[in-house]
């Protein structure tokens, strides 16, 4: 019997090159994870000539430790062989020199051959971190390769040679004959791709590496964006969830180093709800692992927008980073590995999707049987502890934190009106479901892997005004808590909780008694506050509208709808007949100015007393446009991304006769007129003139009027925007004509535009 050997194709050079890591993207990352595993303090990625295949280079180039000719032969040279796993990269030599901590990135021992994927030539120079050290020099045409698939792969030689020696050591990976276009937009994705490499809030010394792209043919295109994100060229900035300061719901759960205990942190916009630990079940499997888990809710999302330039959505999901680098492809948008979206699909409501949610899970240490799939755009391996990382996931992250933002905060009954943008069911804040966050507390009770639980005792004290049935239960599951976590403070607490209840219980028809009087006095105040907020009271929130009310809307509806009608048989007749343009865009501002009636009646009418909303009114404008910016604009989401601020001088008033109407159409078209102008920023001041005349200044941060236009903003048809009316400025004008006012722009403005709008009694 003989033994004979296995015979190596140069062929494998491809299976283990270009056809494994198919991602341009990603080749980078095995590229810049190779020189944080060198030990370098910062990675330049460099583009020259990007554009062109032939005569392009990108050079990968660090300050780490380098190589010597043994480390070409022996490591570089040595397909498949990690230095890394086997423990023997951190030579006796390196470690008195090097100082940080790190664990590696990569352990494969193909990731050198990401070079393939990006270029088909490879110039590599190096210098060890040694006292004058040669400087080695490697040149690899890929392509030699691929001529003869019989020839086998140690037959392919690569051309070794020393240019001399020096004292600087790193590395740096010339790559030539390029396999893509690299144009600016491959560019910016490529930038932010980097900027989800690395974990900065994982540590492994992640604070000591840099990463910087240099692109010298897109500076010129970079300074025409002041905005860093939109800038190819500079250092790569990871801004974790948690730095943008955005307040919503977010759960931390922590499984020890040791694998012995979770330990789970629940927020709520600021508010810490609970701290649970308990025994972990799969302390044999997970260990050393923490999930950071935050949902999106409405603002957050508009919030994270403004922050990073993008929606949600488009930057990611669920991030899975191990000792501080990222493992692709999760949290990409479309994947879905981590199986959120198909729970998702089984009820609307019930559950959070990739949408919904943005997050990491930090696997820390070597943790073996979690690891990367060669093709490293695949995720982790499916092992049996892969499986049992996605259950736990479900079990102790996603489904806890979608039992309180769903039940207990109720944002999943959130409705948004279609007409208005008006949030009708609001999710609840904390302090408005601590009865149902105790009961959440307490069911935690049943679990025999509770160690203990913490968390605000105000909650506490709302069970002392409650007698329903559930009181009785929840009080003996707090006693049982402060039992199990030995906390006799809580069981003291659960015992004068009791008593004041059942004190409550013996008194009841007292407790009514007073409630009914209490009851009364409310009427009664109600009733004289009524009486006194007058004809304000409708930017106030207010009970339904009386049969008397809705009869006006619809009457005054029907009369909108009526010439709605004879204009648009007007419009009819005149363009059969080919009446002139002016006549014809007339009748359209007609049927413009009537549906925009229309739709104030609608919006408005139900926080209205409807009859002083359409009929006039000798009032306080001042209070009266105040009240709408601050309690009806603010609120609305057609105005979400705009920071609207309002300035009245001290005792400043205004009584004069007007319709509440048409003061809408004045502030809703400026504010879209804003929007439509990308402000950020709308202010008004009121300015004092006479007692029979007053100033209303409008500003904004936005893109401005063109100097050569101003004058003719306010004509009929005219429009600053590409396929706009011209008719809201137009209908401003007409507006305040009707009220004896004016409209004017200001000119001469470095920045945005300004507005005086002027008010005669």
């Amino acid at each position: 019997m003989t033994k004979i050997p296995f015979r190596i194709s140069s062929a494998l050079k491809n299976i283990i090159g270009k056809e494994l890591i198919t991602d341009e993207f990603v080749a980078v990352f095995e590229l810049v994870k190779n020189s944080f595993d060198a030990h370098a303090k910062k990675v330049e990625i460099i583009f020259e000539n990007q554009t062109d295949l032939n005569e392009g280079k990108i050079t990968i180039k660090d300050d780490g430790k380098g190589m010597n000719e043994n480390d070409l032969r022996n490591k570089w040279l040595f397909v498949a062989y990690s230095a890394k796993k086997d423990g023997t990269e951190n030579e006796v030599d390196y470690r008195n020199k090097i100082k940080v901590n790190r664990v590696f990135a990569g352990a494969k021992g193909v990731g050198r051959f990401s070079c393939d994927r990006l270029g088909k030539k490879l110039n590599l120079v190096t210098v060890k971190d040694e006292d004058n050290s040669k400087i080695e020099n490697l040149i690899v045409d890929w392509e030699e390769f691929e001529n003869d698939p019989l020839k086998e792969f140690i037959n392919v030689k690569v051309i070794h040679q020393v240019l001399g020696n020096s004292n600087s050591n790193g590395t740096t990976l010339e790559i030539t004959k390029l396999r893509d276009v690299w144009d600016r937009h491959r560019l910016l994705k490529l930038k932010k791709s980097l900027a989800k490499l690395i974990n900065p809030n994982q540590g492994n010394d992640s604070n000591n590496f840099q990463i910087e792209i240099i692109a010298k043919s897109e500076i010129v295109n970079d300074k025409e964006t002041p905005i860093d994100y939109e800038k190819v060229n500079g250092f790569i900035k990871n801004d974790v969830f948690e730095n943008l300061k955005i307040k919503t719901t977010s759960l931390k759960v922590e499984i020890s180093e040791n694998g012995k205990v979770i330990t789970s942190t629940l927020q709520d916009r600021g508010d810490r709800i609970y701290t649970l630990k308990e025994v972990n079940p799969f302390s044999d499997i997970l260990h050393n692992i923490d999930f950071h888990l935050f949902q999106l809710n409405f603002n957050a999302k508009v919030a994270f927008k403004k922050a990073m330039g993008l929606e949600s959505v488009k930057y990611g999901s669920v991030f899975v980073y191990k000792n501080g680098f990222r493992i692709y492809p999760y949290g990409e948008q479309g994947e879905d590995l981590l199986l959120i979206d198909r729970r998702k699909q089984q009820g609307y409501n019930r559950f959070l999707g990739t949408r919904d949610l943005i997050g990491r899970i930090e696997i820390n240490g070597l943790n073996s049987e979690l690891s990367e799939t060669s093709s490293r755009d695949g995720g982790l391996l499916k092992t049996k502890t892969y499986n049992h990382l996605v259950e736990f996931f479900h079990d102790y992250v996603l489904k806890r934190l979608e039992n309180y933002v769903v039940n207990v905060i109720k944002w999943g009954d959130d409705k948004i009106n279609e007409e208005t943008g008006e949030l009708i069911h609001p999710a609840l804040w904390a302090k408005d479901a601590k009865i149902q966050i105790l009961e959440i507390i307490t069911g935690f009770i049943k679990s025999n892997n509770v160690i203990s639980i913490d968390y605000d005792s105000d909650f506490l004290k709302i069970i002392e005004s409650k007698q329903d049935k559930s009181v009785d239960k929840i009080i003996k599951n707090i006693s049982k808590i402060g039992t199990k976590s030995n906390n006799p403070v809580i069981v003291k607490e659960a015992a004068r909780i009791g008593k004041v209840v059942k004190e409550i219980k013996a008194d009841a028809e007292k407790d009514k008694a007073r409630a009914d009087e209490a009851e009364d006095k409310v009427a009664k105040t109600e009733k004289v506050l009524k009486y006194t907020i007058g004809q304000n009271a409708f930017l106030q929130d207010s009970v339904k509208a009386d049969t008397k009310e809705f009869q006006s809307l619809l009457h005054h509806t029907e009369k909108s709808t009526y010439w709605i009608n004879k204009h648009l048989d007007n419009l009819i007749k005149g363009i059969e007949e080919n009446a002139s343009k002016e006549k014809l865009f007339e009748l359209i501002s007609k049927i413009s100015l009537e549906n925009q009636k229309i739709f104030s009646f609608t919006k408005y009418h139900k926080s209205t007393n409807f009859n002083t909303f359409v009929e006039k009114i000798n009032q306080d404008l001042v209070s009266f446009v105040n009240e709408y910016v601050n309690n009806v604009c603010m609120l609305y989401e057609e105005y979400d991304g705009l920071e609207i601020s309002i300035y009245t001088p001290p005792k400043l008033s205004f009584k004069m006769e007007f319709t509440p109407v048409e003061i809408p159409i004045i502030i809703d078209n400026l504010l879209n007129n804003s929007k439509k102008a990308k402000a950020h920023n709308v202010n008004f001041e009121w300015e004092a003139v006479s007692e029979k005349e007053v100033k209303l200044h409008v500003s904004d941060n936005g893109d401005g009027i063109d100097k050569n236009v101003i004058d003719k903003i306010f004509e009929f048809r005219f429009s600053t925007t590409r396929g706009g009316s011209g008719l809201g400025l137009y209908h401003i004008r007409e507006v305040l004509k009707k009220m004896q006012g004016s409209i004017k722009a200001k000119t001469n403005l470095s920045k945005g535009a300004e507005f005086i709008i002027t008010f005669i009694k």
